[in-house]
């Protein structure tokens, strides 16, 4: 699934080519996404501009002229793909945003776990009021992290990737900043110090925006709307590499099963 710097980087994109264009048409191959598209997608988006476009946790959002907000999530295997000029429809492409200067930006998902729904402005702060704190804002220290943990037993990775606390820190992006604050995986989030706190937090920081800065990470699914691959899996430290030795100390890095998902670590490098 997408993380927070590969819908940044869809974002960044998205907003370089799409921003003060006109769309003129919208056509919808198969609404029965992880929610129905929005009915009246055309009706709603048709001769309207896009004016921005934003991140909110792993959500892509396009604001048009109209007041109305374009949501989109993707999933677990979906894609925004851009073409300049004509556009080749394949099997998977649900949903084809049209613009004035011939381009368009096709909704590929082969799992349709994806989302694409019309809201109201007035809507937003209601619909994601389940989402936690950006990590990437400077609201977001290590005293407020210190204070987000406080009471929470389970461990420091889950809580890391609850989005209801902290937003688009997948697996991937928790086991690399767990691993540069030298901190396992496993350790309660109600012991962390307010040291450790302010470590994970430059972490977290310095790992986002490394990824961002490198268009993400491609394992399988993911593609920039260019459809180009990311390039952070390059510069993995300890996720998807069990068996192989630490970049610091060659220790062998650790995999372990956690809550469902498979979690790396170096018992060396970690050792708090």
């Amino acid at each position: 699934m997408p993380e927070l710097p590969e819908v940044e980087t869809v974002c960044r994109f998205l907003h370089a080519k799409l921003l003060e264009k006109k769309m003129i048409d919208i056509k919808v191959n198969q609404a029965n996404l992880r929610a129905p598209v929005t009915q009246n997608i055309n009706e709603v988006l048709k001769d309207g501009i896009v004016t921005n476009v934003r991140r909110r946790g792993k959500y892509i959002i396009w604001e048009m002229s109209n007041s109305a907000l374009v949501i989109i999530h993707l999933g677990m295997s979906g894609k925004l793909l851009y073409f300049d000029g004509q556009t080749p429809i394949g099997k998977h492409d649900h949903v084809i945003f049209f613009l004035e200067d011939s381009s368009s930006i096709v909704y590929n998902d082969p799992r349709r776990f994806g989302l694409i729904v019309v809201i109201n402005a007035k809507e937003e702060e209601q619909f994601f009021r389940y989402l936690g704190i950006e990590p990437l804002t400077d609201d977001f220290s290590g005293s407020t992290l210190r204070k987000l943990l406080a009471g929470k037993t389970a461990s420091i990775k889950s809580v890391l990737m609850n989005s209801k606390i902290i937003v688009g820190i997948g697996n991937i992006y928790a086991a690399e900043s767990l691993f540069l604050a030298g901190i396992l995986p496993f350790r309660l989030a109600k012991d962390l110090s307010q040291e450790e706190c302010d470590k994970l937090v430059i972490a977290i920081k310095n790992t986002l925006t490394n990824a961002i800065n490198a268009g993400g990470s491609t394992l399988k699914d993911y593609a920039k709307p260019s459809g180009l691959p990311g390039y952070f899996q390059h510069y993995f430290k300890v996720y998807g590499r069990a068996g192989k030795p630490c970049v610091i100390c060659k220790n062998t890095i650790l995999s372990v099963r956690q809550s469902g998902r498979s979690t790396f670590y170096c018992s060396k490098c970690q050792n708090s």
